[in-house]
């Protein structure tokens, strides 16, 4: 290891698993990797040394790290990255090396920001709201656990590649796996064969060679099949006590949007997940002459403008949407009464829902079992939500429980409310029945 001016040739104070180098070269050759493994895998870590190695040999770059809340930011992502920082300080002092690496950290309430020796610098932001990151220049962003973010904030980070000071820029996310229909699948694994600016490294919890032996087999023995699938041996679409699992995007995703007035349906339904903190979401349905649902429509705010979570705005999208699809009814999250007034005072006919989630549930999962339940695949947040609904895990054993996990659902609760009175079988189905079982008798 030796210093020119500001420059250090850098090597590696830790050994770096096979997989991990193949992320690192593949973050100098394509612009967004994806490096792609369950638990013990060394994500965050790796994610350090790749922010360093950039810094360092990079004199004036600035990069990004980021994942989804500031108390996971501070514990885990930032911490991590101090403690790795400080093995390459410790070779410097090894060789003699008369550099401090760090001119200045900053650790302060929402602030974190590590100023390199060179001019480098790392902003460690929270990624939770897409107002945050922008203004940036960066020349290289990370981000941990994406998998739990939302693709306004890749998209927004993409648009933030504007450095000068790299040979090329990239974006580096470390993640467990999740869902086919997230965002970072679709974008890294269906499209990627057609955009070689997309490149994914997968990884296990086997792969790490340098984990006890009993690390991998007391998890064995303690989850699920679901949970092993996913968290050790990575594979995407694997969820632990997932709901919905007969849901599949080749049998129930495709074009139902229909011209008006002349279409299939008999009527159409609606249902209204309101939010004050969180996005709200209104989920269009079509019944069609055979008693069959398609999901043809669906509203989502943005979650980040206040005018739009306010019920007088949102009442207003409501007679919009009736004005167009004529609703028979509308059904709407029980605990929004002020939203329920305010939006039959502007003639839609509009009721509370049945919040007997379980009941729900049950008729839900019944219509996608027998294939009577279709979704456009313009209704991009519901798609997603159906393969990531899971339940609660136990304290004890993190087995799932009965309750389901209240995150990134407000799409499916808007279809679970719509549903409210809707009939699985209509009269003249089970009338058919009663004749076939009385002819066969």
């Amino acid at each position: 290891m030796g210093v020119v001016e500001n420059f250090i040739e850098l090597e590696y104070p830790i050994a770096l698993l096979p997989k991990q180098m193949e992320a690192f070269t593949s973050t100098k050759k394509h612009r967004f990797t994806v490096y792609s493994g369950a638990v013990g895998a060394g994500k965050t870590m790796f994610a350090a040394h790749v922010a360093i190695e950039a810094c360092i040999n990079n004199p004036g770059a600035k990069g990004f790290m980021g994942c989804l809340t500031y108390t996971q930011l501070k514990n885990v992502v930032f911490t991590t990255f101090k403690e790795e920082i400080v093995k390459y300080q410790d070779r410097l002092s090894k060789n003699d090396v008369p550099v401090k690496l760090l001119r200045r950290l900053v650790e302060s309430e929402g602030k974190m920001v590590a100023e390199f020796y060179n001019g480098s610098i790392i902003y460690f932001l929270a990624c939770d709201n897409e107002m945050k990151i922008r203004g940036y220049n960066l020349d290289f962003f990370i981000l941990d656990e994406p998998i739990e973010i939302d693709e306004l904030i890749f998209t927004q980070l993409m648009a933030r590649l504007r450095g000068k000071h790299l040979p090329r820029t990239f974006g580096l996310l470390t993640t467990n796996p999740g869902a086919e229909t997230h965002w970072i699948y679709q974008r890294f694994y269906v499209n990627k064969a057609n955009n070689d600016e997309y490149n994914h490294i997968d990884t296990c919890t086997y792969d790490n060679i340098f984990l006890p032996p009993s690390y991998i087999t007391d998890m064995e023995e303690a989850y699920d099949e679901d949970w092993v699938n996913r968290m050790l041996k990575g594979q995407w679409g694997a969820y632990s006590g997932q709901i919905y699992k007969c849901f599949n995007n080749k049998r129930h995703v495709g074009d139902f949007k229909k011209p008006f007035p002349n279409d299939e349906f008999k009527y159409y339904i609606a249902g209204v997940d309101w939010g004050m903190t969180n996005p709200s979401s209104i989920v269009t349905l079509g019944v069609t002459k055979d008693n069959d649902v398609r999901v043809v429509h669906e509203y989502r705010n943005d979650g980040y403008k206040e005018d739009k979570k306010t019920t007088n705005v949102l009442s207003k999208v409501i007679a919009a949407l009736h004005n167009k699809y004529h609703y028979r009814k509308v059904y709407c999250d029980p605990s929004a009464k002020d939203l329920i007034v305010q939006t039959k005072l502007l003639g839609v006919p509009i009721e509370k829902a049945d919040n007997d989630v379980e009941s729900g549930i049950g008729k839900i999962n019944s219509l996608l079992q027998k294939d009577r339940l279709k979704v456009d695949r313009h209704c991009y947040h519901l798609i997603i939500e159906f393969p990531a609904y899971h339940r609660k895990k136990d304290r004890l054993n993190n087995n799932p429980t009965e309750e389901p996990v209240k995150q990134d659902d407000h799409s499916l609760d808007g279809l679970r409310y719509a549903l409210t009175n809707f009939r699985t079988f209509g009269y003249k189905r089970i009338l058919s029945i009663v004749k076939r079982d009385l002819w066969e008798f």
